[in-house]
């Protein structure tokens, strides 16, 4: 019988959990890896095992407790059976199924061969939601035929919200970095098409105006970035005739 958890155990997984780092959007190995390993630490007889599908990618990220349960997660995907698969599917939680019942035979048939192969007897999983979408599940198993408790299903799904939070934080973080860099990619560009035109308009005796004109018809002309062009006078690598 699962032992009660204490407030002190919990509280450490939910900070680690929400102070997980995750180095690249595409490599969250590590914060996975935490989900899983709380979630059979915190579910006692219990095993956990994570699926994650990145942004724009169709094969999902595994971690679990052992490569024989990883193995399984992975088959999981392939056949599209499963909790895992049916809570990502879904977009919601698969209750506590028996793996020998009608139910894990007929809509699982391969996944529950195989688990009841390892020796597991319940399964039953929760979404992975990052923002509004679902990426992935935290599934649990659990030995012989004592069905899963509802109160470790509410925990797992906890569990999985810290993470779906970290992930979204990050993929927010991400998104304004990459648009930080496009402004900033922008003004840079603006900066030196501005000081090219002054550059031109000087040497040239030539208006501000007619000196974009300048500019802009050597950039076509020579099938080059406006920008790239504008550098080259600036740094006088590039000199421009006036426009007969």
């Amino acid at each position: 019988m699962t032992k009660p958890v204490s407030q002190q155990r919990l509280a450490k997984a939910f900070v680690e959990l929400a102070a997980s780092p995750v180095a690249e959007p595409a490599d969250l190995t590590g914060l996975l890896w935490a989900l899983a390993e709380h979630g059979t630490e915190l579910f006692g007889d219990c095993a956990a095992n994570v699926l994650y599908f990145p942004d724009g990618q169709a094969s999902a990220q595994v971690a679990g407790t052992g490569e024989e349960l990883i193995d399984l997660a992975r088959d999981a995907v392939d056949w599209d059976e499963g909790p895992g698969p049916e809570a990502r599917r879904t977009g919601r939680p698969v209750p506590d199924t028996d793996l020998d019942g009608d139910r894990a035979r007929r809509d699982w048939p391969r996944y529950a061969r195989r688990a009841r192969e390892l020796g597991y007897g319940r399964a039953a999983a929760v979404p992975l939601r990052v923002g509004a979408d679902t990426r992935g599940a935290l599934a649990l198993l659990g030995p012989g035929p004592t069905p899963l408790r509802p109160e470790l299903l509410e925990l797992g799904q906890s569990l999985t919200d810290v993470v779906g939070w970290t992930l979204d934080r990050e993929r927010r973080l991400a998104e304004s970095r990459a648009l930080a860099d496009q402004l900033g990619q922008a003004l840079t560009s603006r900066i030196v098409i501005e000081q090219a035109k002054g550059t031109l308009a000087a040497s040239l005796s030539i208006s501000v105006d007619e000196a974009f004109q300048l500019l802009r018809s050597h950039a076509r002309s020579h099938r080059r970035r406006l920008t790239d062009v504008a550098q080259d006078v600036v740094d006088r690598r590039l000199k421009l005739p006036p426009r007969g």
